[in-house]
């Protein structure tokens, strides 16, 4: 049996309870440690509700604050071809030492309390452990664990890797194509996702319901997918449907009431689809997306309506007129999921990956770095 820790500054879209649920279920023992509670209200396990992360009124306010003071510098610094991660100032610097200060007994308790060292293998999700300087994973590597940097989201792509949790990493994960390029040894593995969680759709409303659900309006081309979504509701009196800012479950309950989905319009959020648009493929829900084209080409037989800018308002107005099409292409959009995304096999491809690394006898227990 192993024991694997999944540690993610919130849990956003789900993926660590999802991985969580599966180690047990498949017979090994699993925990999931959240720095903060996620706004989004997906599930907790082990919350320590550390300070300056929770997205409360004045964390937000700091953060502007911040962004704002460094709002001509770079995001990251460049070493050996990566992103990397470095204070932007010594202000960002005495911030994080001082958020690290006042969380350090707090999180010493959560680790005796929880007997959070006593795991084998410890996945980071965006390359995130307690501290940034890496004093849990040195001391994890003296006792013969494993790590594993699991990107998901921008994280990669706009902070760069922690380069001290990076330099002691034993595996490096991304679930997102673009990531491949900005760092080397990367491995990909689809999202797991619980397929099955979500019923598909039957049936369509008398008047189409068009949503789009954004986390960060920028990266999806929200302002313009709202006026060419204005656009279809007076050529063609179809109902948009905005869902923002409410916890995951209201969400998923306002998207089984729509027929066509919007995702994102740019290139600025990454490969183009994640947990959201998983869910409304569940579903049945025809989806618009956009895609680089070396993306399209890795992913050939994928569902998704591919769009931009430019083309959004032809490509929707084309779903719209054809039911034919939207009957197909919600098929095909539950069948992809299946096919790639099923959390169970989404998992033991990370055992292999295990195996392959020689960190799993052939019983599946684990085997201590300092014994290898």
């Amino acid at each position: 049996m192993l024991r694997i820790l999944h540690l993610c500054d919130q849990n956003w879209v789900g993926t660590a309870s999802t991985f969580v649920k599966w180690h047990n279920k498949l017979g090994n023992y699993s925990r999931m440690v959240t720095l903060s509670r996620c706004r989004t209200q997906f599930e907790e396990d082990i919350c320590l509700d550390l300070p300056m992360l929770k997205g409360s009124p004045f964390d937000m306010r700091l953060k502007r604050v911040v962004d704002h003071l460094h709002r001509h510098g770079p995001k990251t610094v460049e070493m050996d071809g990566m992103r990397v991660w470095r204070p932007r100032s010594g202000f960002e610097a005495l911030l994080f030492k001082a958020r690290e200060v006042i969380s350090a007994p707090k999180i010493q308790r959560a680790i005796e309390r929880h007997h959070l060292l006593d795991f084998d293998i410890y996945h980071l999700e965006s390359g995130v452990e307690f501290f940034r300087d890496a004093r849990t994973v040195k001391k994890l590597k003296a006792m013969g664990k494993r790590t594993v940097c699991y990107y998901i989201g921008t994280d990669l792509r706009e902070r760069g890797v922690i380069p001290e949790v990076d330099r002691l990493s034993d595996l490096n994960i991304t679930t997102e194509f673009d990531h491949l390029s900005l760092r080397p040894n990367l491995r990909f593995s689809f999202l797991p996702f619980e397929v099955h969680d979500y019923e598909l759709r039957r049936a369509e409303n008398k008047r189409l319901r068009i949503c789009h659900a954004p986390r960060n309006r920028l990266l999806k081309g929200t302002a313009r997918i709202m006026e060419v979504a204005k656009e279809m509701e007076r050529k063609h009196g179809v109902e948009f449907v905005l869902i923002e800012g409410r916890p995951h479950s209201e969400a998923i309950e306002i998207k089984k009431t729509c027929d066509i989905s919007i995702d994102q319009i740019t290139d600025l959020g990454g490969t183009g689809y994640g947990v959201n648009s998983l869910e409304t493929l569940s579903m049945g829900i025809p989806t618009l997306t956009s895609f680089t084209p070396d993306f399209e080409a890795f992913l050939k037989d994928h569902p998704f309506v591919v769009v931009n800018p430019d083309n959004l308002p032809q490509k929707l107005e084309q779903v719209i007129a054809d039911g034919a099409l939207r009957r197909r292409k919600g098929i095909d959009g539950r069948r992809f999921v299946e096919k790639y995304h099923a959390a169970e096999a989404v998992v033991k491809s990370i055992y292999a990956m295990y195996r392959e690394l020689g960190w799993v006898d052939e019983r599946g227990d684990f085997i201590p770095a300092t014994s290898m």
